[in-house]
């Protein structure tokens, strides 16, 4: 397949995150698939003409690099949507014929570049790194740097900038003052420039820029209209652009991966000190000065500092400058300027936590994922994509965005509570590889699904899965013979299960006697217990990878009727559902029911399992389609969309409501849940954990954990919180006193740490 890759900068020469990205994604598209891939980027070289062109060749790779100073526009629509640039891109696409593009970023470039191509019939896959579609700022900081909404019906005209209210005149003298600085010397252009942005900033008028607020805007969504697809970071960058009005069926969720190469020669050195660390470019946006600020109030000796970037202004204002060189007159504190990314390893070899500290929503970012990959817990605002990464107690701990006291205290957590850093440690899951994240994308590609009607047409053909298949993934933890069992019956569905066992281990024999089940199962092996959520998300991983259109959770304690996977997506074609669940009945007792689906009362938090423990045939059954609050996800079939639009289930459960929590996310992004009534499966339960004190104390702090989550809409207030909450804790009680395993005092106890934990923001893997 022939691909063009089209990004506002790249490596070498460019070092953000973008540009790393873009630079993984096509050496991955190159040495994993054997893709012909061209680069097309842009430059700023004063010395050079404008609008020139370079092209060379790296490791395969050809590499277009465009000249743009800006020297030339004559306009501020000019600075975004450039013709001279667009007749460079219409030519490349001419010469180089690919069969789809990929766009990283635009800025720098032209917005035009996307009617360019689509006007040629070539299919315009995008990820979106920032929100630059929709804010000029990209950022979604306001002027004075406070989180934006995103725009209104008229536009930013404030954030804008002079050069948008001067109209084309004033653009132009702007131009040439600009020209007449740069052969001036350093100082005294500044003062030019200084003086002439008073001057245009009196002579600026509201109804230019609001007028240029409004034709970037409705621009930009003639851009996005002429998108084939979308891919976010995150969830929070995927909801922002639907609001945007990109629509839902548009977009997918599809989270960074990483080149494990660049962090899997770390030598670790140990310290008697906390060492604090942070990574990136050090500007306002990304707040150092905050962190620098906190760790001033930690005891002398306590920990260390060490920040690695280098300085960069926000948008030509300077203003932070004064601010950060104040910060870097704190002698506990090691600058150490800016670190090229290949020696990342070697950073985060000299760190126990990587801080990050950002004030504007970001959308999820690629150095918290090295720093994971590399065993690193991180401390983060809680803002933006940032906490579906870092899981606050389980992975990391969150903090309110720009408050350095809320800073100091997670600090000084650290600093104070000896086990916590190796609990969060324990809490880091397997890193999702960049060979994952461009399996998942490229299976998107599709030659023919080029755009039909007008270049800028409202709609837009989403390329379909390349694999129908269903995948059925079981996940085992400890001996494998309950696996092999559920494997099997997989093995005789009247249907074709692609089958992917998850060892929740590192036993050798247990891997072996897996592998017996066939050369077509795959086998994956995660090292140690990652819990239900994780373990499942690992198959999950390889089936969405492998094109899967349907994804069958298995627990290994499950038999599975042949008819029961085809009558389950039988169950999904005729209800429009995303998730469909069968009837649960026991394994050891045929004739009971184990579940129904589940009932969820948001009012007092209770969840139930419908008509557990009820006979047959006194209590026959449902044998249609029947809409469920939630299915347990001991059988449960998903509908690859639905992972495409909200993710994978939410590993810091680790054990148990995993699953309810995964169909109330579903039923918010538009998909329901619905029990099969004609397919049958039957359970053993409590053969994984078992029952007694370590289930109690899952069961209590993750439904607090749910219900917190579910109840932040319309039952948030404090009131109904304290309500439900406590409703939950006697419930959780009167489980413990009623059920068997372990002794009273033990039971009770582990409601009582479940509560605790959950109060404290400890997740993940029980301590």
């Amino acid at each position: 397949m022939r691909v063009l890759l089209v990004v506002h900068g790249f490596p070498p020469a460019a070092q953000g995150g973008t540009e790393i990205y873009a630079d993984a994604h096509a050496r991955t598209l190159r040495d994993r698939f054997g893709d012909d891939v061209c680069v097309l980027t842009r430059e700023q070289d004063p010395s050079r003409p404008e609008y020139s062109i370079r092209s060379a060749t790296r490791a395969g790779i050809r590499i277009v690099r465009v000249n743009n100073t800006f020297r030339k526009a004559r306009s501020f629509a000019e600075t975004y949507r450039n013709e001279s640039i667009d007749a460079i891109a219409g030519a490349l696409v001419d010469e180089f014929a690919p069969d789809v593009a990929h766009v990283h970023h635009l800025t720098c470039l032209s917005t035009g570049i996307v009617p360019t191509l689509a006007a040629r019939r070539v299919p315009v896959f995008m990820t979106l790194h920032d929100y630059w579609l929709m804010c000029h700022r990209g950022q979604l900081l306001d002027e004075r740097y406070r989180v934006c909404e995103g725009p209104g019906p008229a536009g930013c005209a404030n954030c804008l900038g002079p050069a948008a209210g001067v109209g084309a005149a004033g653009f132009a003298g702007a131009t040439v003052m600009r020209a007449v600085a740069d052969r001036l010397p350093p100082m005294i252009a500044q003062r030019m420039i200084s003086r002439a942005r008073g001057v245009s900033g009196k002579l600026s008028s509201d109804r230019w820029a609001s007028l240029e607020a409004r034709r970037r805007l409705e621009h930009m969504r003639e851009v996005c209209a002429g998108v084939t697809h979308f891919f976010a970071p995150s969830d929070h960058m995927r909801r922002r652009f639907i609001e945007f009005g990109v629509r839902p069926e548009r977009i997918q969720v599809a989270e960074y991966g990483i080149e494990l190469r660049s962090v899997q020669s770390i030598t670790r050195r140990s310290s008697d000190r906390l060492r604090l660390g942070f990574a990136g470019s050090l500007m306002r946006s990304k707040a150092p000065h905050l962190l620098v600020e906190a760790f001033r109030r930690l005891p002398d000796g306590s920990a260390t500092l060490d920040i690695f970037g280098a300085y960069s202004a926000y948008h030509g204002d300077d203003s932070y400058w004064p601010v950060l060189a104040r910060s870097m007159r704190e002698g506990r504190v090691r600058f150490h300027g800016a670190i090229p990314h290949d020696r990342m390893a070697e950073v985060m070899g000299t760190i126990d936590v990587l801080v990050v500290p950002s004030i504007w929503p970001e959308t999820s970012p690629i150095v918290i994922r090295e720093a994971l990959a590399s065993g690193i817990p991180v401390v983060a605002s809680r803002i933006g994509g940032i906490p579906e990464t870092v899981k606050d107690g389980v992975n990391g701990l969150l903090f309110e965005p720009g408050d350095a006291g809320d800073l100091h205290r997670v600090l000084a957590r650290l600093s104070d509570e000896p086990n916590l850093l190796d609990c969060l440690r324990r809490g880091i899951r397997p890193a999702r590889t960049i060979d994952e994240d461009v399996s998942l994308t490229r299976s998107r590609y599709d030659p023919s699904a080029a755009v039909n009607a007008s270049p800028l047409s409202s709609r837009s053909i989403q390329a379909p899965v390349v694999d129908n298949r269903i995948a059925g993934i079981v996940l085992n933890y400890g001996p494998p013979d309950d696996a092999i069992l559920a494997a099997r019956s997989l093995q005789h569905s009247s249907v074709p299960v692609r089958l992917i066992i998850v060892d929740n281990g590192s036993d050798p024999d247990c891997r072996r006697a897996l592998m017996a089940l066939g050369d077509d199962v795959t086998v994956i092996q995660t090292g140690r217990n990652l819990g239900f959520p994780a373990g499942m998300n690992a198959g999950i991983r390889d089936a969405l990878s492998g094109g899967a259109s349907h994804v069958f959770l298995v627990n290994s304690d499950m038999i599975v009727p042949s008819a029961c996977v085809d009558r389950l997506r039988e169950a999904l074609e005729k209800s429009g559902a995303g998730i469909a669940g069968p009837v649960v009945l026991s394994r050891s007792a045929p004739d009971r029911v184990g579940t129904l689906g589940i009932s969820y009362r948001s009012s007092t938090g209770r969840m139930r399992h419908n008509a557990l423990g009820a006979r047959l045939p006194a209590m026959e059954p449902p044998r249609t389609i029947a809409r469920a609050d939630a299915v347990s996800g001991c059988a449960m079939l998903i509908r690859r969309e639905v992972f495409e639009a909200i993710g994978l289930l939410d590993e810091a459960y680790f054990f148990s409501f995993e699953d309810l929590d995964f169909c109330f996310r579903a039923r918010n992004a538009g998909f329901e849940t619905v029990l099969a009534g004609e397919a049958k499966a039957y359970h053993e339960g409590e053969r994984s954990i078992g029952a007694g004190p370590r289930r109690l104390y899952y069961a209590a702090r993750n439904h607090l954990r749910f219900a917190g989550i579910a109840g932040a809409g319309r039952n948030g207030s404090r009131v109904a919180t304290f309500w439900r909450g406590s409703s939950i804790v006697a419930l959780n009680v009167a489980h413990a006193v009623r059920t068997s395993g372990g002794t009273l005092p033990g039971r009770l106890s582990a409601v009582v740490r479940g509560t605790r934990d959950h109060v404290a923001g400890r997740y993940g893997e029980q301590p």
